[in-house]
């Protein structure tokens, strides 16, 4: 049990909140955690159109991968929760795997399915759309659902960080965000406060989502690709340096993180520094060829500047017919 001691004076007399413990918007019906999973995605979808527009690129594509990511994030990230609670022995998640309405989705494995299933259908239409350009449409553009998604996470009273009896790290935060995280769990079964994790991961989510999408790709500095390279690298930073905040902790997910930072990393310097640089076959052998891939044009959209990066067609029919990248 929880010594009182170390509960501070005014929470004595408080119902902690139940770890997992949901607002709803309907009782028993709506979750307060699903409206921000919504309000997530068409925050993100909105974000993309912009872009999508401004390349100039058919709104059919984007429905396509709307209809393939929303599905396909949601089964990703009840997959990634359940192994989650698997990896730790707890095999009666598997009794409701199906139920997401009190929570149990994970961040990273809801954005890996996607953007897997998302790079096999636009690489498949590399004709018509430069899957470069739409790989850092969409994926920084994720930030700002997590952003959301995260104060999801504090409706539900989880994804929150461990003990801190004297509330040093959410007393500045406000009353109504203190009470919140004054939660009781198998730790701490009469209620304690904790480090509002949630709210740190939030943060760093807008941040990211205002440099990569609202600076990066607005102006459109960088080459296609390098930023949606930067958000898996900036991702992994994150939850790498926030993993051990957790109070449940796991070293799977810091393992995951740590694979998104090196292959972010790696798939930055490709596309933005050896974009022109590709494989081919030549006399049965594999060679390293280049070609200008991209020509940059100055325009002009919603009254402001930004680079359009122009894709030059290479001719595979007299360059080489069997090249092993897009």
């Amino acid at each position: 049990m929880t010594d009182n001691t170390t509960i501070p004076a005014d929470l004595i007399s408080e119902r902690p909140f139940k770890e997992g413990e949901a607002f709803w918007l309907i009782q028993d019906w709506i979750p307060i955690y699903a409206l921000t999973v919504v309000l997530g995605m068409i925050a993100s979808i909105i974000t993309i159109y912009f872009f999508w527009k401004r390349e100039g690129y058919k709104p059919d594509y984007l429905a396509a991968l709307i209809f393939i990511t929303i599905p396909i994030s949601i089964v990703g990230a009840r997959f990634g929760f359940i192994l989650e609670r698997l990896v730790v022995g707890d095999f009666s998640v598997l009794k409701n795997w199906y139920n997401i309405r009190q929570g149990g989705l994970s961040i990273q494995w809801g954005v890996i399915f996607p953007t897997i299933a998302n790079l096999i259908y636009i690489y498949r239409k590399r004709s018509k759309i430069d899957w470069r350009k739409c790989f850092s449409f969409i994926l920084p553009a994720v930030l700002v659902g997590q952003f959301i998604g995260r104060w999801g996470n504090f409706t539900n009273h989880e994804v929150y960080g461990f003990l801190d009896p004297e509330g040093k790290t959410v007393n500045w935060l406000g009353d109504f965000i203190r009470k919140n995280m004054f939660i009781s769990d198998k730790i701490a079964p009469d209620g304690q406060l904790r480090v509002p994790l949630f709210f740190y991961e939030s943060i760093v989510s807008l941040f990211g989502y205002i440099v990569l999408v609202w600076i990066f790709n607005l102006y459109s500095w960088l080459k296609p690709g390098s930023t949606g390279a930067l958000y898996i690298l900036y991702y992994g930073i994150v939850r790498s340096s926030m993993e051990y905040l957790r109070q449940e902790s796991y070293l799977y997910y810091f393992l995951i993180a740590i694979l998104m930072v090196i292959l972010g990393f790696f798939l930055f310097i490709r596309f933005q520094f050896f974009t022109n640089y590709y494989l081919k076959f030549e006399n049965k052998k594999i060679k390293i060829a280049f070609f200008e891939r991209y020509t940059k044009e100055k325009k002009i959209y919603a009254k402001l500047p930004w680079i359009r990066w122009n894709r030059n067609v290479l001719n595979f029919e007299e360059t080489n017919t069997k090249n092993l990248e897009g």
